[in-house]
């Protein structure tokens, strides 16, 4: 039994040195400024011959530096997930980072979370309305896709002519719901809703709508039934750009009021709080067309 002892005994004090061993070896490789514990300063170019033990000059903790820019640890944009093309920090993660990249509440940066903004304008639209004079990436030309034609339809004067983003979008609950920011960081128009009344298909192709109900897609004639996004000069919005301008036997002086008194005026203008592009063609009781 004694025997039997001592030989496991051995065999602990064994693997203990060898333990020893490795961890001198680790620590001199670690902190010791780059130095491997061998001096050749001498001249002594013998490693077989040199017993000089190994050396640690710093046994505390390692010293880590900060990273000194944003992109050390992500592009700007992120190019991962699901983040639209927008280096503004500050535009959705307000209460992080400031408009010059400087942290407002370190504490939230790398905290596990993603904190981002509450609300649709927050990230789309600026503080006079909902609709861009700018895109995510700051650019506010009409011939941006993420400008467009957005000012002429949400902030139109003409309260009958404000069309809703759900009209065209999904409009999320949560950020991150399928159909809002997609993997290929592009928006998804998705018909829906006035869009789509009557029977209307309409087709968005990257340039232009066709087969809208907002467009005239259910009604006879019209000059510009399939307008250009972001073309400017109101041709969309002119009367006869959606459907005929005549009565039904084809007179120019048709006298639109006569029939849609809640739509337009005497003048045809359309009404501010009329009934134009709502869905229904409104007439009193005892016209046809």
């Amino acid at each position: 039994m004694r025997r039997q002892l001592r030989i496991l005994y051995r065999a602990r004090l064994f693997w203990l040195l060898v333990l020893l061993a490795f961890a001198a070896v680790f620590a001199a490789g670690c902190h010791s400024n780059g130095s491997s514990g061998d001096d050749d300063s001498a001249g002594d170019d013998d490693d077989d011959n040199d017993t000089s033990p190994a050396t640690v000059d710093d046994c505390g903790y390692p010293i880590y530096e900060i990273p000194s820019g944003c992109t050390n640890c992500h592009d700007m944009p992120p190019k991962t997930m699901r983040h639209p093309e927008n280096a503004r920090c500050y535009r959705c993660h307000g209460a992080v980072i400031a408009a010059d990249y400087s942290f407002i509440q370190p504490s939230l940066h790398q905290d596990g979370e993603v904190e981002y903004a509450v609300g649709c304008t927050s990230c789309h639209g600026w503080n006079l309305g909902t609709s861009p004079p700018q895109n995510l990436k700051g650019e506010c030309g009409a011939d941006k896709r993420g400008v467009g034609s957005h000012a002429a339809m949400r902030d139109d004067p003409i309260p009958a002519h404000r069309v809703n983003c759900s009209n065209c979008h999904v409009v999320p609950l949560e950020v991150w719901e399928t159909g809002h920011i997609d993997g290929d960081g592009k928006v998804e128009v998705t018909f829906a809703n006035l869009a789509t009344i009557n029977g209307a298909k309409p087709v968005w192709d990257g340039t232009k709508c066709s087969g809208v109900y907002c467009h005239g897609a259910t009604l006879q004639g019209g000059t510009y039934k399939e307008p250009v996004w972001g073309e400017t000069g109101g041709k969309a919005s002119q009367c006869g750009a959606c459907h005929r301008l005549t009565d039904p036997e084809g007179n120019a002086d048709a006298n639109c009021a006569a029939c849609h008194p809640t739509s337009v005026d005497a003048q045809r203008n359309i009404l501010e709080a009329g009934t134009h592009i709502n869905g229904v063609i409104d007439l009193p009781a005892k016209k046809k067309h």
